[in-house]
């Protein structure tokens, strides 16, 4: 028993050891909001934060507000001091980006000076990421009441948005009209998994079974329909029956596409493989799935080392915008990190870069873009609707993660 007990000290020291491994990168992301953006009137943090760290509105979004809890949570393991400030956060969100109606509970896109936001419109993207940082939290923090918030705010996600005819999530919900006709998108059925639901069935065992149904059925029609083989893309814009709109007229496409949803979808399929309610063929064929989609990506980008650009026409895989966006880059990381060592090399080069080029050690934070010549972009805003900290801090997770695997 001593050894055992032992051994698994050992064990948490070593994993604790390789993520701090990240704490230079950390620190500097965290503590930007909290000596810019924190009010310790309200206690919890305002959204829209400048280059330099100025606030430059009084706006708290949803789900600026939830991935911050979100990171906040995650690396309160290491830095004990985070929890409260991720619970304060948490409190706040409740009691003021949250409404009712017929159906149940929804986020508010805002509020700024006590005025809530008011649109007779939702969107799939601004729900589902609230929840993120809610469930997060409740994976370090169980509790049986924020628990019970959860579940009403999943149970009201899903009978507004979930498609019962054709199967997986409408994009848009109208107070007025319901459920939006046209706004089916590759972000309406793989948002709902990777933002909260996926991270919901591993943290609250008990109630697995109520998010398997929805969890098969939209990576069923992902592996169905979100990848383009022709074109090395992913499909983005889909009709009401789950067809691809028409993207054949290249001077005018239906849709383009953008490097780090086809890593997103990657990271999704990849990590299937340690999900335990799917059937072996299944988890095999969405491995195999992720690691094509890696390998198309690169090969249409051509190098990733030194980052790659932000968004191409699929159909003559024209760049359109050579801007480099931070987000998408996590994005590869991930799906790197995930690829069972098949790209050591490409993952470490891309590491360096991301940390080189997008994080500011002058002012703190992160830059949202940078040229193509790989200069920040300091016109645009650190902090915004949905930019705090989660994806660089989602991002350490995976590579933590992976470090693990290899050390082990």
């Amino acid at each position: 028993m001593f050894v055992f007990l032992s051994s698994c000290n050992a064990q948490e020291k070593k994993d604790k050891q390789l993520s701090i491994i990240y704490s230079k990168q950390i620190e500097n992301l965290i503590s930007f909001f909290d000596e810019n953006a924190y009010d310790s009137i309200q206690k919890t943090y305002y959204s829209e934060i400048d280059n330099k760290g100025k606030v430059t509105s009084k706006k708290i979004y949803n789900v600026a507000l939830s991935r911050m809890v979100y990171g906040l949570s995650y690396t309160s393991e290491f830095y004990p001091e985070n929890i409260k400030k991720a619970k304060n956060a948490i409190n706040f969100q409740l009691n003021n980006l949250i409404a009712n109606d017929s159906i149940g509970m929804y986020f508010i896109s805002n509020v700024e000076n006590g005025i809530k936001s008011n649109s007779n419109e939702i969107d799939i993207w601004q729900q589902a990421y609230g929840l993120c940082g809610l469930i997060e939290y409740y994976g370090n923090k169980p509790n049986d009441q924020l628990l019970k918030k959860i579940h009403q705010l999943n149970a009201a996600f899903v009978k507004r948005f979930k498609d019962t005819i054709n199967g997986g999530f409408y994009g848009n919900y109208s107070f007025l009209k319901g459920q939006i006709s046209g706004s089916k998108s590759l972000q309406s059925l793989m948002y709902p998994v990777t933002s909260y639901m996926a991270n919901l069935w591993e943290v609250d065992s008990e109630n697995r079974i109520k998010y398997e149904t929805i969890l098969k059925e939209n990576l069923q029609l992902l592996y169905q329909k979100a990848w383009n083989k022709k074109t090395g893309w992913v499909n983005v814009k889909f009709t009401d029956t789950w067809n691809v709109c028409d993207n054949s007229d290249e001077n005018n496409p239906c849709f383009t596409v953008t490097p780090g949803h086809n890593f997103q979808l990657a990271s999704l399929f990849l990590r299937t493989r340690d999900w335990s309610f799917l059937p072996e063929k299944d988890k095999v064929n969405y491995q195999l799935l992720g690691q094509e989609i890696i390998k198309n990506t690169i090969s249409n980008l051509k190098t990733i080392e030194n980052g790659f650009y932000s968004e191409y026409n699929p159909i003559t895989n024209k760049v359109i915008d050579q801007r480099k966006t931070w987000w998408q880059h996590a994005e590869a990381i991930i799906a790197l990190s995930l690829a069972e060592g098949n790209y050591k090399k490409e993952l470490i080069e891309l590491e360096e870069f991301y940390f080189e080029n997008f994080q500011d050690f002058e002012y703190g934070g992160e830059y949202f873009y940078l040229t193509n010549k790989n200069t920040s972009i300091k016109t645009e805003l650190k902090g915004s609707i949905g930019k705090s900290i989660y994806h660089t801090i989602e991002m350490i997770r995976y590579q933590t993660k992976n470090q693990q695997i290899n050390e082990n």
